[in-house]
């Protein structure tokens, strides 16, 4: 079986990390995996292709959080030629499944039905705003064999998603239990090469530096906790992009009025290949995103994976990765003093840290290790194949 996966966004990320994961997983099971990206500045590309995964770039426009019109009018004009070479390499790799990785950008499905090959739809995250989720919506229900979100709590805000019955499958981000554990490398040697002393308590947050990730309430918050815990220091991996760059000097300025001195208090580390010793040498995962954001952060269950605590804010499918009081705490979005207040409590009760982390490795190796997510896209792969619904002529009617 060969599979398509399409991703309109050339900054590694969930979607990148899934498509990694999934080809190895799936590649056991003698499904091949060919990942199409746009061919534009990013890493996303070289991570892949470092890991061993097929990947394919072309021109690809995308639908662009602005009001300004010269970038929709680019999708726009682009949307039809960029349809006839998803097509062709459709054909030219006997594709059986094209999977899209997110809402807004038609293009992969178009072609799959154009085709006449079965389309597995994911929706990956709550960001668009809900009058495009209305727009939207009734075209993924149309053009998609089966629709694939990142947890229960995202089909529900879709309108329609919910009802879909058997063409709804529910699944969450996988990490490999063998890669990431809390045994892997030496937490002193990481702190070390971190920057951070023994004494520090260190918290780790994992997110490209956008607005979505909210760094900002998660200094606040480290600012307001370091009132009663001051060797709390702060530690942000996550690559940075052109188009957020205010967003990233607004950070830095903030770290300043808040008398945390970057390099010292917080460290903003980048985009890191490997993610292990960041969260090897922390104390608790920190996730701060706001509303419209999330689906089931990857970053969460890799935290969790290595037997961190955690404390993340309620958006998206974030709930049903965390077990509140269990595996971490979760608090309300946009709020730092509910943020440090959690922070303080798990700091301020080792033994509950460590068994929030043990329990925390054990949920995330039943519900979200790779095998068990490459069974349940297996599992979509093969329903869409017996059931694929009549495709698109190419003026997009039904045929």
């Amino acid at each position: 079986m060969n599979v398509l996966f399409v991703i309109h966004y050339p900054v590694f990320g969930g979607p990148h990390n899934q498509a990694l994961l999934l080809a190895r997983a799936l590649a056991r099971q003698g499904v091949e995996m060919t990942v199409l990206l746009p061919d534009e500045p990013g890493n996303a590309v070289d991570r892949l292709r470092a890991a061993g995964v097929d990947v394919i770039t072309m021109p690809m426009h995308r639908v662009r959080a602005t009001p300004h019109p010269a970038h929709q009018l680019r999708f726009l004009v682009g949307l039809r030629r960029e349809v006839a070479a998803m097509r062709r390499l459709i054909r030219d790799r006997a594709i059986d499944v094209v999977q899209v990785g997110g809402l807004v950008n038609p293009h992969a499905a178009i072609a799959a039905r154009q085709e006449d090959t079965p389309v597995v739809w994911q929706i990956l995250d709550t960001r668009p705003p809900m009058a495009l989720r209305w727009v939207m919506m009734p075209l993924v229900l149309r053009l998609s064999d089966m629709v694939m979100t990142t947890g229960r709590a995202v089909a529900e805000v879709h309108p329609g998603a919910a009802g879909l019955g058997e063409r709804l499958e529910p699944f969450y981000p996988p990490v490999e239990p063998e890669v990431f554990s809390a045994h892997h490398g030496d937490r002193d040697t990481a702190r070390a090469d971190l920057g951070f002393a023994p004494e520090d308590l260190v918290l780790v947050s994992v997110g490209n530096l956008n607005p979505q990730k909210g760094h900002e309430h998660l200094l606040r918050a480290a600012a307001l906790a370091r009132r009663t815990r001051p060797e709390i220091k702060v530690l942000i991996a996550g690559a940075s992009h052109p188009t957020h760059r205010e967003y990233k000097e607004g950070l830095h300025r903030l770290a300043g009025e808040l008398d945390l001195e970057v390099g010292k208090d917080v460290a903003f580390a980048g985009a890191l290949s490997d993610v292990r010793p960041a969260l090897g040498a922390a104390d608790v995962f920190v996730l701060a995103s706001v509303p419209r954001s999330e689906g089931a952060p990857t970053a969460i269950v890799e935290a969790m994976m290595m037997e961190l605590p955690v404390v993340a804010t309620d958006v998206g499918a974030v709930r049903e990765v965390v077990e509140d009081g269990r595996t971490g705490f979760v608090v309300p979005p946009r709020d730092p003093q509910a943020l440090a207040g959690a922070v303080l409590r798990i700091l301020g009760d080792d033994e509950a840290r460590a068994s929030f982390g043990t329990r925390g490795r054990a949920r995330a190796i039943e519900h979200f290790s790779a095998d068990e997510c490459a069974r349940v896209h297996l599992e979509a792969y093969e329903y869409v194949l017996r059931n694929h619904r009549p495709g698109l002529t190419d003026n997009g009617a039904a045929q």
